[in-house]
């Protein structure tokens, strides 16, 4: 089963510098970078950095090296089980001080 989830700022015109971000989803050997997207196939996760201007309507082409205000993540995990996500979501949630929520 795959989750989607989200973090975003509040409110949108409020942003996240993306080096920060992306620095620190760096650190994580098993997550590999592409243009503001961070994805490891085992365990499955998928996190992309955008700069959005609609929570409802966004794609992933809306990265922005400079600034962040929208984190798409995307998981067929979220267990106290799979120790991985969980310190990368856990890490995500401290860095940038937001609660993460399903994306219905």
């Amino acid at each position: 089963m795959t989750n989607y989830y989200y973090m975003a700022t509040e409110p949108l015109s409020n942003t996240w510098e993306t080096t920060i971000i992306e620095n620190y989803l760096g650190s994580f050997d098993f997550l590999h970078k592409h243009d503001g997207e961070f994805s490891s196939e085992d365990p499955y996760l998928i996190i992309s950095l955008m700069k959005v201007k609609n929570k409802d309507s966004w794609r992933g082409l809306d990265y922005n090296k400079n600034e962040t205000n929208y984190v798409s993540i995307i998981t067929s995990y979220w267990s106290e089980q799979e120790t991985d996500v969980k310190n990368v979501l856990k890490g995500l949630k401290k860095l940038l001080g937001s609660n993460i929520y399903p994306d219905d």
